[in-house]
């Protein structure tokens, strides 16, 4: 496959291996998208079998699949998120979360929506518990597992599509919410604000400083929600994450006056903390210690 693909697929996880798999599947399924897109799967340090699910997969697809990963120190979803861009020379990203799912035409959709300065901020229903014990291969195959979200969660996400609609014909200068486990984004507007800023560790609020620096930026967030969504696996609640989002650890960051366009630690490292010299690229090693596979088509 000599040529770079149009699309990346990063792919978020930390130790839940059997949701991975699960999500993985779901990629190798997708239709209308041959040679087109790679997937890159961005870890956070997992010590559990997470690397072999990876390897596995990359050795049953015709596709591109890369693994990149970094020392667990704390829930940093932002450097897992910008280690996948540093991997990738894909002029379009999609964000996704290992523990989603999503429908074969997920990624077709996602390039069907693609619009210059635009910003595609998508949603998932979300599974329960029982539900997601459920989901197999066999079900994911089938697609039975649509069937096993709750009415009230089905109510749910339409309602969100309807809302969203209406803060784009208004204006909204916050919403859509851009939720990071299901969005698109062009590479020069990610890069335009220097990516995730990687001072967030922790549950939550990466997402929403990613957001309010893409507007600033003159970036517009619009939902996809009427092409496509996905649809969340149930799992135990991350420790990090607070009873009340305003009592998280992140918050107090989030609403700092002082938040440049373009954030100091993201894809590139524009300031050292531990000097006044002149600033400097970012390390490039974190992407290149990761490993590379994929079976010829």
């Amino acid at each position: 496959m000599p040529n770079e693909p149009e699309l990346a697929v990063i792919v978020t996880t930390y130790e839940r291996p059997a949701h991975l798999e699960r999500c993985l599947h779901c990629l190798s399924l997708q239709q209308g998208v041959d040679g087109r897109f790679e997937v890159i799967v961005a870890d956070d340090g997992s010590k559990d079998r997470t690397e072999q699910v990876v390897r596995n997969f990359a050795r049953s697809v015709n596709f591109k699949v890369k693994w990149v990963s970094h020392p667990h120190l704390g829930f940093r979803a932002a450097m897992c998120r910008n280690d996948g861009v540093r991997a990738t020379r894909a002029p379009y990203f999609l964000f996704a979360d290992g523990d989603c799912l999503v429908l074969p035409d997920h990624l077709r959709q996602h390039l069907r929506a693609r619009r210059p300065g635009i910003v595609r901020a998508g949603d998932c229903l979300r599974l329960d518990r029982e539900a997601t014990d459920r989901v197999d291969r066999k079900a994911i195959d089938s697609g039975d597992y649509r069937q096993w979200v709750a009415r009230a969660e089905r109510f749910r996400l339409l309602t969100q599509q309807i809302k969203n609609r209406y803060h784009e014909l208004v204006g909204h200068v916050k919403k859509p919410k851009l939720i990071s486990n299901d969005f698109g984004i062009w590479r020069e507007d990610f890069e335009a604000i220097n990516g995730f800023d990687e001072s967030f560790v922790g549950w939550g609020c990466e997402d929403d400083d990613l957001a309010y620096r893409l507007r600033r930026a003159g970036r517009r967030i619009l939902s996809v929600l009427a092409y496509t969504h996905g649809y969340h696996m149930w799992h135990p609640t991350v420790p990090s994450r607070p009873a009340e989002w305003k009592l998280g650890s992140n918050v107090n960051r989030l609403l700092s006056p002082v938040r440049p366009i373009q954030c100091e630690q993201g894809l590139a490292l524009l300031h050292d903390p531990h000097d006044n010299g002149p600033h400097r690229p970012a390390e490039s090693s974190r992407a290149a210690r990761g490993i590379e596979s994929h079976r010829a088509a």
